[in-house]
């Protein structure tokens, strides 16, 4: 385990990955991490991935195993019929330091996994959500904190942003997603 105190949540991320990478699970780093690499630096207690594993798949509790084995606990938890993400394996540490390994979230498709970008991040390789897949999630969240980040996100990396692609990915998440989006693009130009 690389942590050696709280507030190190970035750090369990990346055993956590380890965890992904050894039983070969398709991830995508998102939340905080992600806004961080598209240009938003915020604090976070927890650190976020979404991963290419069924909900329901025997394989959540090969992953839990692994995390298990690694030192961490972990915890699982099934979305309602109401929430956007179909379930969350929370991965802990003895400092209470948390990453949540979200399988499923409404309206995403496995190709977010291709459109994932590889970034250097403490000394490791990591994927994080690409930009459009990145806004769209945000856009679907939906919280203030969300929105603003999206804001600040079209700020500082506008030029790089494939606009038909995020349209498309903004569509499945109805009227009032596409909406907001127009919104945030007309006060970005």
């Amino acid at each position: 385990m690389r942590t050696t105190g709280p507030g190190q949540s970035a750090l369990l991320l990346l055993d956590a990955i380890d965890c992904l990478k050894a039983l070969r699970i398709p991830y995508a780093i998102i939340g905080a991490v992600a806004a961080s690499f598209h240009g938003v630096v915020r604090a976070s207690l927890d650190a976020d991935a979404l991963i290419s594993l069924p909900a329901n798949h025997a394989d959540v509790a090969a992953l839990s195993a692994a995390l298990q084995q690694a030192g961490l606990t972990s915890t699982y938890r099934r979305g309602d019929a109401h929430d956007p993400i179909g379930a969350v394996l929370s991965a802990e540490d003895r400092f209470h330091n948390r990453v949540d390994l979200l399988m499923g979230i409404r309206g995403m498709t496995e190709a977010v996994f291709a459109r994932t970008m590889e970034a250097e991040f403490m000394k490791a390789r990591i994927r994080v959500v690409g930009l459009e897949d990145f806004i769209a999630m945000k856009i679907l969240a939906g919280g203030p904190k969300d929105l603003s980040d999206v804001a600040g996100v079209l700020r500082v990396s506008f030029e790089r942003l494939n606009r038909p692609l995020l349209n498309t990915l903004v569509q499945p998440y109805g009227k009032d997603a596409v909406r907001t989006l127009e919104s945030l693009l007309r006060g970005r130009q």
